[in-house]
């Protein structure tokens, strides 16, 4: 125990101010360069003032988790297949969005990769961490079951189907709730120590290392944000926290775990199409996150009008629920396994 403990506050300490320093550095080496996010037109300007803001600080966060990662081989080899997952989940993905956010700045506007290319590649790398699970855990494929106290094995065919939607949907959730300042990484670190209570102990330290580096870029992400997680931080963050669910086996757990990136997946796929068939809103903006901001332009109806929080209190509130969601989720896991 004295040896995990030891471990724990060494890497931990390691990764947050790694991470710390590096974004430090990519805020400073692209001010000077004069790059940053080229914010996306959502109807009324509702952040374009944030156009220019250093991006990709994932690399950051990549950073305090790799150099921890080494040490963590070092101090623990025996648990490398739980390391090795991980780095899979989180560099992986991060590659990803990397790809992603770096063809963005060149071409000096918001879209880099296709919406097809992201998808095909967010399967891909979601086929290969499954394949990766199947050769260094014993029965991934045991999926629990919230509330009921019950596990199911689910065939291979199945659980590839299951773990691949559950996979590259947390990853998009992520994504799309990189929206306002500090409100993605606040809700992985809070995701994240919900895993974390979940054990085994030797899950912890990887954990912790992610929770650490995510506070370390967070000190330059609160509002207002002086860098953006950027899809390289973001699909990152959402592949690790997808490799969680798949090695503690609780990928049914995540619409509570994952509860603020799973509202705001969901009020885009019921904005999107009934706004095309109706030509109205059932948001004022999705994701949901935008829909509690003050936004002009927008004449249709929509849900709760009068709902105009500034962007702090939103993130606030949004953690909140967040937490109690997740923390619905734990008492499901806790009751009953």
């Amino acid at each position: 125990m004295n040896k995990l403990v030891l471990t724990l506050l060494t890497t931990s300490l390691i990764s947050l101010l790694t991470s710390l320093a590096v974004s430090g550095l990519i805020i400073k080496l692209m001010s000077d360069q004069g790059l940053g996010q080229q914010i996306r037109s959502w109807g009324p300007t509702l952040h374009a003032h944030k156009s220019g803001t250093p991006t990709m600080g994932g690399l950051a966060i990549l950073a305090g988790i790799g150099i921890s990662s080494f040490l963590l081989w070092l101090f623990s080899p025996e648990e490398n297949h739980y390391l090795a997952l991980f780095l899979l989940g989180g560099f992986g993905f991060g590659l990803i969005g990397f790809s992603d956010d770096l063809l963005s700045i060149l071409r000096g506007q918001s879209q880099g990769l296709s919406p097809a290319e992201k998808i095909g590649s967010q399967v891909v790398f979601s086929l290969g961490l499954i394949f990766l699970a199947f050769h260094l855990l014993e029965t991934p494929n045991q999926v629990l079951l919230p509330f009921i106290g019950r596990e199911i094995f689910l065939s291979p065919p199945w659980f590839h189907t299951l773990a691949t939607f559950v996979i590259v949907g947390t990853v998009n959730g992520v994504n799309l709730s990189d929206g306002l300042d500090g409100l993605a990484g606040g809700g992985v670190v809070i995701t994240l120590a919900g895993f974390a209570l979940l054990g085994p102990l030797e899950l912890l330290p990887v954990l912790a290392i992610s929770v650490a580096a995510t506070v370390g870029f967070l000190w330059h992400n609160l509002f207002p944000a002086d860098i953006f997680l950027g899809d390289t931080g973001s699909f990152a963050l959402g592949g690790i926290i997808a490799t969680a669910a798949v090695v503690t086996r609780t990928e049914l757990f995540l619409p509570l775990f994952g509860g603020l990136f799973v509202l705001d997946t969901l009020s885009v796929i019921i904005q999107v199409p009934y706004y095309k068939i109706t030509g109205s809103r059932v948001f004022k903006i999705s994701p949901l996150h935008h829909h509690f901001e003050s936004a002009e332009g927008i004449d249709y109806s929509y849900l709760l009008p009068e709902v105009e929080w500034a962007e702090p209190k939103v993130t606030g509130r949004l953690w909140i629920v967040h937490l109690i969601l997740g923390s619905i989720g734990l008492a499901g896991y806790f009751c009953c396994f």
